[in-house]
C-alpha cells in the first residue's frame, strides 16, 4: 500500500540522509532565554531543526528493524502512532515561536523581540517573546483538546508570577490553542490565538 512504498522510499534515504546530515551539521541550538544572566551552558539543548529530519531521527531511524520484523503496518500502529499526538504537540510549539514575529507584523508592533523558549528546574515556559519596548510576552500551547481555558489562563498567570523579570517589564500572556474555545474568560488578561490566527 501507501505506507509501505513510503517507508521504502524513507528507507532507502537512510545513506542519502546520513551523508546530508553529517554535511551541514543541521542541529540546532535551542536555548532558554539569558534573562538572569546565568551560565549559558546551564541553558543549552541541542534540537535539530530540519523537520524531515527531526521526523526521521523520531521515528524512522528507532523502528527501522521493527518495520522489517513486525512489517510497516503493524510498526506504525504499536510503535509510531501512539506517539504522534506528542510528537505534533512539540511541532506545534516550534510553529508558535516562528509564527510570532508575522502576528506581531500584522498588529503593528515594531519593536524587534528575541523570541525563544524558557526553563529552569522549576519553571518551564513554551514560548517566551522578550521585546524592546519593555514587553515580555509568555505563551502556553496546547495542541490537544482543551478541557478548562479558564485552567490554561490560571496557570499562565501562575507561571507570570515566578517568571524572571529582572527590568520590570510588562507580562503579557498567550494562550497557543489548536482552535479557539467557544467561551473565554472576560477579563482579557489572556490572548488566544489558534491555527488560524498563525497561518492567517
Amino acid at each position: 500500500g501507501t505506507l509501505t512504498v513510503v517507508l521504502i522510499l524513507v528507507v532507502g534515504m537512510i545513506p542519502l540522509l546520513r551523508a546530508e546530515y553529517r554535511r551541514i551539521g543541521d542541529a540546532q541550538r535551542a536555548r532558554g532565554l539569558e534573562l538572569d544572566r546565568g551560565p549559558i551552558l546551564r541553558r543549552v539543548r541541542y534540537d535539530v531543526a530540519h523537520p524531515l529530519l527531526r521526523f526521521w531521527f523520531r521515528f524512522v531511524f528507532p523502528n527501522t528493524t521493527a518495520a522489517v520484523r513486525l512489517g510497516p503496518r503493524r510498526t506504525f500502529r504499536e510503535r509510531i502512532r501512539p506517539e504522534l499526538e506528542a510528537y505534533f504537540g512539540l511541532c506545534f510549539e516550534r510553529l508558535c515561536r516562528e509564527a510570532l514575529p508575522r502576528i506581531y507584523e500584522r498588529q503593528g508592533v515594531a519593536a524587534s523581540a528575541e523570541i525563544g523558549e524558557y526553563w529552569d528546574k522549576q519553571l518551564q515556559i513554551d514560548v517566551v517573546s522578550v521585546r524592546d519596548d519593555g514587553w515580555i510576552d509568555l505563551g502556553e500551547c496546547r495542541w490537544g483538546k482543551l478541557r478548562s481555558p479558564s485552567g490554561l489562563a490560571h496557570q499562565l498567570d501562575h507561571k507570570a508570577e515566578r517568571f524572571t523579570n529582572p527590568k520590570n517589564a510588562t507580562l503579557g500572556r498567550i494562550a497557543f490553542v489548536k482552535k479557539k474555545p467557544a467561551k473565554l474568560a472576560s477579563d482579557g488578561a489572556t490572548r488566544w490565538l489558534d491555527l488560524e490566527d498563525l497561518y492567517a
